[in-house]
């Protein structure tokens, strides 16, 4: 009868010898694997807070009042527009009395008559500077004297004083506080005036914008390049983005 035979203790060593060796290659390539997950995960997530930054920076200077937007010291900064309209009669140094047609949809009527005063004119601007007037210089709105209505979305503004300036189109706008995006090392913060900096990103390494400004028919242009490092990886994504301001003179 034929006698059984096991393995010998070289062939079992060979044989843990081979496992190991097939162990490793498996643990390689499944840290090869999460590694490369995790690559894509942390850049997707920077790709998504850029595309998130510039998609609100976007936004925010499309509808900026017509060359307000500025660049200084890391800071884009722009007013907005609360209210357009357009004024029927010429500045009057005499009065300071203005009848304006308002955007005749119902929507903006109803902006209009839920409350303008206290908001300041811009009439004619050319520069951001126009718009940082002090409080004696700048114009305001003391009363809405006639208010627009779906069948007469015409307006009648008492200001703080006569219109000096003039706007080729007749275009007036009311804006609000001036809101300010700022590079400060790596972070970018949003903040209006001198209140409180709320902060959009802390992977931006590179800010910078050029400005030009708007005229009777042509809209403003501001064009953004930025750059978003992984602070981890140190993988950067350079982004390069032009936007319109709607409104113009």
């Amino acid at each position: 009868m034929r006698s059984l035979r096991g393995f010998t203790l070289i062939e079992m060593i060979m044989a843990l010898v081979i496992l190991a060796f097939i162990s490793l290659g498996i643990g390689a390539y499944l840290q090869l694997g999460a590694r490369g997950y995790a690559d894509t995960m942390d850049r997707e997530r920077l790709q998504s807070e850029a595309r998130f930054v510039i998609e609100r920076l976007t936004r925010e200077i499309r509808h900026a009042a017509p060359n307000s937007v500025s660049f200084s010291s890391g800071c884009l900064s722009y007013y907005p527009v609360l209210f357009t309209a357009t004024y029927l009669n010429e500045p009057d140094p005499t009065t300071s009395l203005l009848a304006v047609l308002v955007p005749p949809d119902s929507q903006h009527i109803a902006l209009w008559n839920s409350g303008v005063n206290g908001k300041r004119v811009a009439v004619g601007f050319v520069s951001a500077s126009d718009y940082q007037a002090d409080a004696d210089a700048s114009i305001v709105v003391e009363a809405l004297t006639k208010a627009p209505t779906a069948a007469d979305p015409t307006a009648s503004l008492q200001l703080s004083q006569w219109l000096g300036d003039r706007s080729p189109g007749q275009r007036l706008y009311l804006f609000d506080d001036q809101v300010a995006f700022c590079q400060v090392g790596n972070t970018l913060v949003r903040q209006v005036n001198d209140g409180t900096a709320y902060v959009l990103t802390e992977t931006l390494s590179h800010f910078n914008v050029a400005v030009s400004g708007a005229g009777l028919n042509s809209n403003g242009l501001v064009h953004l390049e930025m750059t978003f490092t992984d602070p981890v990886s140190q993988e950067s994504s350079d982004y390069s983005q032009s936007v319109q301001v709607i409104n113009v003179l």
